[in-house]
């Protein structure tokens, strides 16, 4: 009788310690909706991240508000940066440094010296679409500013009094056609309540909004690499080398809403202004395809063009596209398969280079994706909500048999307790025999 309890104590403790995993697992568990593509949990502990990135050594950089860690190759975790007065954005490895960003500042920390050091301040920290994003391009790192406003008007904001809402710099001389709008009868790129004039000029800031700058790391300088461009929410690079984003459309709110707005995939050259404000997705803002209750004026009466580029793809809607990453060899899905997070119905979706569209992960209602990242053939999600980072990789098995978690558990547990069944009972005849 006391084996038999012994050998039901060990049943019941395996099938509890089964269940418990199942249940922590079940904490991450997607839905794959592209059969083409599995996934699996690649790092844990990263509840409240906001950016990562990798290293030539498979080595992860992971950081959060007001710090920095590093998860090795081997697994072992190393705290690098803890500084309370950070807020951190965005990061990216380079060359055995670290660059993020942090409020009006743009920071370098050497992982060899432990050197933290600001290389731009200043930089438009303010604004309900302010995304901004690092990419390294030609040794170069480039910068992407998003706007402060909607559509280039201040507008009135109970997340700020009123001297001080965020309003945009601009990244080039212009001169203002004077339209004022909303109860304060408010100009482009002014204060909230301050009114403009016809033919008003507004002088070029060194670092602006809806704006990409080039940084040269030998010296921190910056230029100016392209304009117009509202706010890229991701980018990469394709195959061929080109820089693509994803840039988000003007909504209809604020002073100067614009109707019938969408995302849009773009190639961003340099040199070229994207038309912001002014124009989206290459059209006019004064076209009927934006019209609301009335047609929607330009605000700049000399733009550098009257003809910007066009969008490489449009989406159905605007401000729900975020984060990219372009599967360049193929390895995944087709080659140059741009895959990013569709944040309206909560999954992970691409886009082939022939422009369709394929759902492969369904995320969990607590999900929080702040990065998507190509590297070596797989795709790495940060979900901040969750706590972790998936590795989404090629299903390559021809033939799978499938069952779900719960009955392999299941068939596992009863399994042992079978087996464990079976010993007693054989242990018991030979007692009986002796």
């Amino acid at each position: 009788m006391k084996r038999f309890l012994k050998f039901l104590i060990i049943s019941i403790i395996i099938v509890v310690s089964a269940f418990g995993v199942f249940s922590v697992s079940s904490q991450y568990r997607m839905n794959t909706l592209g059969s083409n593509v599995s996934w699996s949990v690649a790092y844990k502990n990263c509840n409240g991240a906001e950016a990562f990135d990798k290293d030539e050594n498979r080595n992860t950089y992971i950081a959060f508000d007001n710090s920095i860690k590093v998860i090795k190759e081997n697994g072992l975790e190393e705290n690098l940066i803890q500084d309370k007065t950070l807020k951190i954005e965005n990061m990216i490895f380079y060359n055995n440094k670290l660059y993020f960003i942090s409020k009006s500042e743009l920071y370098s920390y050497g992982l060899n010296n432990k050197a933290l050091k600001v290389l731009l301040d200043n930089i438009p920290c303010e604004g309900k679409y302010l995304d901004r994003n690092l990419i390294i391009k030609n040794s170069n790192l480039l910068l992407s500013i998003g706007s402060a406003t909607n559509s280039g008007i201040a507008s009135c904001d109970s997340n700020y009094s009123p001297d001080k809402i965020p309003y945009d710099r601009s990244s080039m001389d212009i001169i203002l056609n004077g339209a004022n709008y909303g109860d304060e009868k408010t100009g482009a790129f002014m204060p909230y309540g301050n009114s403009s004039q016809e033919g008003q000029k507004i002088k070029a800031q060194n670092l602006a909004n809806a704006s990409v700058y080039e940084i040269n790391l030998n010296n921190n300088k910056s230029v100016l690499y392209a304009s117009g461009l509202r706010n890229i929410t991701g980018w990469d690079f394709d195959d061929k080398g080109d820089l693509i984003g994803i840039i988000g459309g003007m909504e209809n709110v604020g002073e100067r809403p614009v109707a019938m707005d969408s995302d849009y995939l773009y190639k961003i050259d340099k040199g070229k202004w994207y038309g912001w404000p002014d124009f989206s997705g290459g059209d006019p803002i004064n076209s009927p395809r934006f019209k609301g209750e009335k047609l929607v004026a330009p605000l700049i009466a000399n733009p550098p063009n009257k003809i910007v580029a066009g969008p490489i793809y449009k989406y159905t809607e605007a401000g729900t596209m975020r984060y990219l990453a372009i599967d360049k060899e193929g390895k995944i899905l087709d080659k140059d398969t741009k895959i990013y997070y569709d944040s309206k119905q909560n999954i992970i979706t691409s886009l082939s280079s022939n422009y369709i569209i394929s759902d492969l992960l369904k995320l969990k209602d607590k999900s929080e994706i702040k990065g998507i990242k190509y590297y070596e053939g797989d795709v790495y999600i940060l979900d901040s909500g969750l706590g972790c980072i998936y590795k989404m990789q090629a299903n390559n098995l021809k033939f799978q048999f499938k069952l779900p978690m719960q009955v392999w558990i299941f068939v596992g547990v009863m399994l042992a307790i079978l087996v464990s069944l079976i010993i007693y009972k054989l242990q018991r005849k030979r007692k009986i025999k002796r």
